[in-house]
């Protein structure tokens, strides 16, 4: 039921008119067979997903963003996003008729001018969603509400803990956020009483869900041992425990599973990612862009780079029944996930 109510959210968004074209498009998508090869003219991504900065105030082991700011940004200004560069993105094919904009970080709200990106893709029709951890929404939230962003996640860790506590209740007054935690093995086997804790926090304080990622072994600190594997009885006790005292207010996922993964993830057909110098990202469980010739938006034509071999291999090895799923595939628990 909450993953229902989340969508319908966002469904009431649209824009009447803007939203025809993107409503075409995703019908499309919804009934063409996926192919490894694709083409732009039989549909594009409905989901954008835009890098806005690497800069992150945290340093969370599972995120790629501390990697980036240990090894140093030489001159991470380029590579922040504009309204300018941000405009750019959007007037190629590959993202036109996105229905979705995430718009991540690093920390998004680090960026100067990330309200007037907001507003400038509201005009243009697209329903706008960011990820934060909640250090700097206070003193934004407001102008992120006139600017008419449509959702807002706000990340919780030990690290911000306390000021949530001061701000996020007045926070949900302004403007209600969902909610998001990743989930790792030992914490939820020897600490549920802390995640059930959190999540009746986050309710009381007036925001609208939480949803409970798995974690994935990302960044510059990659613990494949603290995957929640199918069959934990730990994490079916959380979830049940939570489920009966906050009901419908939880999104969970999906166990990571061993053996017999239907591969359903679409991430490759209908999310498409990139920072404002047009670098392309594979997708959303793995923190590289893509390498080589025809690798950058504003220097290959939409078809050409969507159709990086890396995408076209790792699409014929997700649609091939015999075909194991890719390596980086195996450890994430969207692979079993037929998105929307």
């Amino acid at each position: 039921m909450a993953n229902l109510a989340y969508y319908i959210e966002m469904a009431k968004k649209l824009h009447p008119v803007k939203a025809g074209p993107r409503a075409w498009n995703y019908l499309k998508y919804k009934s063409l067979k996926r192919e490894a090869q694709t083409r732009v003219s039989r549909y594009t991504p409905q989901i954008a997903q835009i890098l806005v900065t690497k800069r992150c105030n945290l340093d969370c082991g599972y995120c790629a963003a501390g990697k980036i700011m240990k090894e140093g940004i030489v001159d991470w200004k380029k590579s922040e996003a504009t309204l300018e560069n941000t405009k750019k993105v959007f007037e190629n094919k590959l993202f036109a008729n996105a229905i979705l904009v995430d718009l991540l970080g690093g920390e998004p709200l680090l960026v100067k001018e990330f309200d007037l990106i907001v507003a400038y893709l509201t005009e243009q029709g697209y329903l706008t969603n960011t990820s934060t951890n909640g250090t700097k929404l206070w003193e934004r939230i407001k102008d992120l509400k006139q600017a008419g962003i449509s959702r807002i996640n706000l990340s919780y860790y030990d690290v911000n803990r306390d000021i949530l506590e001061n701000d996020l209740a007045r926070v949900n007054q302004v403007f209600p956020v969902h909610m998001s935690y990743v989930l790792v093995r030992s914490e939820v086997e020897n600490q549920p009483e802390k995640i059930l804790e959190m999540a009746r926090f986050c309710k009381q304080s007036g925001s609208k869900s939480i949803r409970f990622w798995s974690y994935r072994p990302m960044g510059d600190d990659k613990q494949v041992s603290e995957i929640i594997a199918e069959g934990s009885g730990a994490f079916l006790d959380l979830k049940q425990r939570i489920d009966k005292e906050l009901p419908g207010f939880s999104i969970w996922p999906v166990e990571v599973k061993r053996e017999n993964v239907e591969k359903r993830c679409p991430q490759l057909w209908q999310r498409v990612g990139a920072d404002p110098m047009g670098e392309i990202s594979i997708c959303c469980g793995i923190d590289e862009p893509l390498r080589g010739e025809n690798s950058n938006l504003f220097d290959a034509g939409p078809d050409v780079v969507f159709n990086h071999p890396t995408l076209v291999e790792m699409r014929r090895q997700l649609i091939d029944k015999n075909s194991p799923p890719p390596d980086v595939c195996k450890s994430c628990n969207l692979l079993g996930d037929p998105g929307w």
